[in-house]
């Protein structure tokens, strides 16, 4: 039984292990052209300021940039959503990947940020670094789909 017990807990954490270094890669593979900067403009979406804030600031309103956040994902979620299913079959496993770690890095922060701890700033970074991914994924296939 303990054994068993044992195994399971090993399996687990190699799991979580797999989990984050695969989101991280993905986060931070780098394209040839870099088309975020361009879907943050075109659709009033914040993350890269949000980016600049907790750099820049000593103490930035954590609760504030969490509210922004939230609402560029979700901007950001519906513009994939409405993308044409064939362009996104290459990148699905990694879609759907890096949506739990959104959702992961959102009750990260929500827990740390409750208890007062640093960590939340990383969990807040994390959220952004995956909504830039995400629009750069959206700006690569329309301008795919517009020279196609």
């Amino acid at each position: 039984m303990s054994f068993s017990l044992i195994l399971i807990g090993l399996s687990l954490a190699l799991f979580a292990y797999w989990f984050r270094y695969s989101c991280l890669l993905i986060l931070r593979t780098q394209t040839a052209e870099d088309y975020s900067r361009e879907v943050c403009r075109a659709n009033g979406l914040s993350f890269d300021l949000v980016k600049g804030q907790i750099e820049a600031a000593s103490n930035p309103n954590l609760s504030a940039l969490y509210e922004s956040l939230e609402r560029d994902y979700r901007v950001v979620s519906q513009l994939l959503d409405q993308v044409s299913m064939q362009s996104q079959q290459d990148n699905v496993l990694e879609t759907k990947l890096l949506r739990a770690n959104f959702r992961v890095a959102k009750v990260w922060f929500q827990v740390s940020h409750k208890l007062g701890l640093k960590s939340s700033i990383g969990a807040l970074e994390e959220m952004a670094e995956t909504i830039g991914h995400f629009a750069n994924s959206f700006g690569e296939q329309t301008a795919s789909g517009a020279a196609a």
